[in-house]
């Protein structure tokens, strides 16, 4: 292996394009698989798991690393390749980094001894990662609607760095903002930026008078008894991970219109979610060198 830290990402999506661009721009060593073409070639390209992909210093797999189908999350080949299939590749002393880590993969590198970050949990990427999709959910609901959101009564249901930032920007539009919490601390801040604010108890009290409702809590929240008080005319965004936060089966029979919408940085804005993607595997693999994790 050079002298230079090689990162070889498997997967495909356009947040990967970027970073793996960034990557070689700022002195790394790039390998790739699961693209089916790249314009750079300072990027080695491989068409499927050969031996020589794995001699690296990081592999990063995709966010989320495995997709509905219980394999490795790769656009071009969704059904080829397996977790085991990666592991009993991978060199002693390689780092991984992914998104959305299971039982599966904890259990797998546990056995090999395999350090790993989950970029889902390192914090800078959740706070980054708020704003594309906050732009996102209010694209959607522009797409999904026939009123302005200046003026409109929005719902915003969690105050956490999405909800932050999402009712930051609604407020921002013109937009009339209710943000539900259940801590009290969340509602004074709540409060003091100038949204109404209501307790997850008192919800059911404000729901029929929303024309948009936006969902970041990631549990079954918009029940069918939770429905029935929406008005018919308004429109869900859920930004949970799926299932999502809503009664789908009973939205459908309401004649509610619910969406479900999932990984909306990489679709709204792919070069921006790529920085941001990049900005924390560098920043993740400074910490690993810096603690002897990565093998020199």
């Amino acid at each position: 292996m050079d002298s230079k830290i090689v990162l070889t990402f498997i997967g495909g999506d356009t947040r990967q394009h970027v970073a793996m661009d960034m990557a070689v721009k700022n002195g790394y060593r790039v390998k790739a698989m699961g693209f089916e073409s790249l314009k750079n070639t300072d990027i080695e390209l491989y068409k499927d798991l050969a031996q020589d992909i794995f001699d690296c210093h990081v592999l990063i797999l995709p966010i989320p690393y495995k997709n509905k189908y219980g394999y490795i999350n790769i656009v071009s080949s969704p059904q080829s390749v397996v977790l085991d299939k990666i592991m009993k590749h991978i060199q002693p002393g390689t780092l991984i980094i992914l998104g959305k880590e299971d039982e599966d993969f904890r259990q797998q590198v546990k056995a090999a001894g395999i350090p790993y970050f989950d970029i889902l949990k390192e914090e800078s990427f959740s706070v980054l990662n708020a704003i594309p999709t906050a732009e996102g959910a209010i694209q959607r609901a522009m797409e999904k609607t026939d009123i302005t959101l200046h003026g409109a009564n929005v719902l915003v249901l969690g105050y956490g760095r999405i909800g932050k930032s999402l009712s930051r920007m609604l407020k921002g539009i013109g937009a009339k903002v209710t943000v539900e919490a259940r801590k009290q601390e969340d509602l004074a801040w709540i409060y003091d930026n100038g949204y109404n604010g209501v307790h997850l108890d008192q919800l059911d009290e404000v729901l029929s008078t929303q024309q948009i409702i936006f969902n970041t809590i990631p549990h079954l929240v918009l029940t069918r008894e939770r429905l029935l008080k929406v008005d018919k005319d308004a429109v869900i965004i859920d930004l949970a991970s799926a299932p999502g936060g809503v009664d789908y089966i009973a939205a459908q029979e309401l004649g509610i219109k619910a969406y479900l919408e999932l990984s909306l940085p990489g679709i709204v804005a792919p070069k921006t979610a790529g920085k941001i993607v990049y900005q924390v595997i560098n920043n993740l693999v400074e910490k690993a060198r810096n603690c002897g994790i990565i093998r020199r």
